[in-house]
């Protein structure tokens, strides 16, 4: 039986309101396996303002299909699809999103013009929203990351996921350049060591600055790297975090010494734990009642 886009298109929208149910669920993505590559990206642009579900199961389908080897070489049906979604997007607003998802979604199987194309508009549009997807985007295709572009951003917005995209993808000598700026900005203990690790060690201030500001960081560097520490020093550290916040986690602190072999920190620690707990809860307390 031969039958047109349109008519599945009336099918796909006779489902819209009742494919939460199995059957109607199972209907909907069959009519859409109907589609031939051409028709489903020309169906993935007319449906742009439906309903998430239906939104859904196209992108799902073409993702499906855009996982099969056989099927890569579909670069120009892609293309057309991004361009066609972009004027949508452009005419009307309210399917920014829903096109910024998608094209986020396929982003990895588009011709690099494309791609190039689409990292321009996020980047120039600048939103937490649009840099996520440049961040994701430039994640998933290492060549295309700019770390003068993250940093822009992260210096701009304090957007934890541009620190850590240049902990993990800026060059040894780019990160090197940054790294006393993230140790003294950044709050998030796991991006700093990765950056410290990856660059191979730090000057003494800014080693001074870990050991002040990120003390279970700076265990953690210390059994990584071989670092030496005294004993009252590692338990002073240990004592310093607390379990409840951030730059705390006491429980990285305890683990690292015992990394190290520092079994008498581990038993003056293990002698006033109940001390610290006790101390834990007086500053949850403290800090609930603000």
């Amino acid at each position: 039986m031969s039958f047109a886009l349109s008519d599945v298109l009336t099918r796909i929208g006779a489902l819209s309101g009742v494919a939460v149910e199995p059957c109607e669920r199972s209907l909907l993505h069959a009519y859409i396996a109907c589609l031939s590559i051409d028709d489903l990206c020309t169906a993935i642009s007319m449906t742009l303002n439906d309903q998430t579900h239906i939104r859904l199961a196209l992108r799902n389908r073409l993702l499906r299909l855009l996982r099969d080897p056989a099927n890569i070489p579909i670069g120009e049906n892609l293309g057309a699809l991004v361009d066609a979604t972009v004027a949508a997007s452009d005419l009307n607003r309210n399917v920014r999103q829903a096109a910024d998802a998608l094209h986020s979604a396929i982003f990895a199987y588009l011709p690099l013009r494309q791609q190039h194309k689409l990292l321009d508009r996020w980047k120039d549009r600048g939103t937490r929203g649009a840099m996520a997807r440049w961040l994701k985007a430039s994640k998933e295709c290492p060549s295309l990351f700019e770390a003068s572009v993250a940093l822009s951003y992260w210096r701009a917005s304090g957007d934890v996921r541009a620190a850590k995209s240049l902990a993990n993808q800026a060059t040894v000598h780019e990160l090197a350049d940054i790294l006393d700026e993230l140790v003294s900005t950044c709050a998030e203990g796991w991006i700093i060591s990765k950056a410290v690790v990856r660059v191979g060690g730090a000057d003494g201030l800014t080693w001074e600055k870990i050991h002040e500001n990120h003390p279970a960081t700076y265990l953690y560097l210390c059994a990584r790297t071989h670092r030496s520490v005294s004993d009252d020093d590692a338990f002073e550290l240990a004592c310093k975090c607390s379990d409840i916040d951030l730059k705390g986690n006491r429980g990285l602190a305890i683990w690292s010494i015992g990394q190290m072999r520092m079994f008498d920190v581990l038993d003056r620690i293990n002698a006033v734990t109940e001390m610290l707990q006790q101390r834990d809860m007086a500053e949850m307390r403290a800090r609930l009642s603000i």
